[in-house]
């Protein structure tokens, strides 16, 4: 009876991973795609720390869980038509959003650009299950094209690599 337990949830869990499929997100298309959002968001450059044990673990077959704000400390650059040249450090709090039994994640203490709603302190960083907010370790390239896009200029998508 343990066994078949056992299976039952293993069918379950493998089931449930295969149903969440999500489209690489690329950091250029998440810009444009915000800049027409009706709220105000911002791009910040550099490093969230945080408490990485805090984060939820694994699929879940709790449908309905929901994660605990996480308190965060950002610091480095916000994004203006200079590049990344504005001083930001402040603390944060990171939102991990859950879809079912798949919840997002972040790395602390890793270079990555966050693309969060602009409002006041904290600020808030979600990081969704199919990811989207959070890119880790941008290439050059990256920047400068957000740089471009910031300043109004042709703003294309990177290729996916």
């Amino acid at each position: 009876m343990k066994l078949l337990l056992i299976a039952t949830t293993l069918a379950m869990i493998a089931g449930q991973a295969q149903s969440l499929s999500c489209m690489r997100p690329e950091p250029i298309a998440t810009f444009q795609q915000l800049a027409d959002a009706p709220e105000s968001y911002f791009v910040l450059y550099e490093r969230l720390s945080f408490d990485d044990g805090k984060l939820p673990t694994g699929v879940s077959l709790d449908q309905t869980r929901k994660a605990d704000p996480i308190p965060a400390r950002f610091e480095g650059k916000a994004l203006s038509s200079g590049g990344f040249t504005i001083d930001y450090a402040q603390e944060a709090v990171l939102e991990i959003g859950c879809a079912g039994p798949w919840c997002g994640s972040a790395k602390s203490g890793v270079d990555a650009l966050f693309f969060v709603v602009a409002s006041g302190p904290p600020v808030t960083i979600l990081a969704e299950p199919c990811g989207g907010r959070i890119f880790e370790e941008p290439t050059q390239e990256v920047i400068d094209m957000l740089t471009t896009c910031m300043q109004g200029g042709v703003c294309s998508p990177q290729p996916l690599q």
